[in-house]
C-alpha cells in the first residue's frame, strides 16, 4: 500500500475497496474482531477493546486506498485538475 502512494498499485487499491464493498455488516465486524485481537496482542495494547482496534485498522486500509486511487486522478481539464487538488487538500 505504501508504494501505491508513489503512484503504483491503484489495481490493488481498486481490489481493496471492492472487497471492502462485498462485506456485509457482519463480516466486517468480525474482521475487525480477529485484526483487533491480533493488533492487541502484537502491539501491546490491552486497554484498548479489540473490535475498536480492529475498525480503526480497517478504516484506514479503506481510506489509504481510496486516497491511492483519487491520488491517481489525472484530469486532462487544468481547472478540474485544480478544482480537484482544492477539494482534496480542504478535507
Amino acid at each position: 500500500m505504501l508504494s501505491s502512494l508513489a503512484g503504483e498499485g491503484t489495481g490493488l487499491a481498486g481490489q481493496i475497496l471492492s472487497a471492502f464493498d462485498e462485506m456485509t455488516p457482519p463480516q466486517r465486524i468480525a474482521a475487525g474482531e480477529v485484526i483487533g485481537q491480533a493488533l492487541a496482542e502484537s502491539d501491546h495494547l490491552p486497554d484498548l477493546k479489540t473490535q475498536v482496534i480492529g475498525e480503526l485498522w480497517l478504516r484506514d486500509l479503506e481510506l489509504t486506498a481510496w486516497r491511492v486511487l483519487h491520488a491517481d486522478h489525472k484530469s486532462a481539464d487544468p481547472s478540474r485538475r485544480e478544482a480537484f487538488f482544492d477539494a482534496w487538500t480542504s478535507v
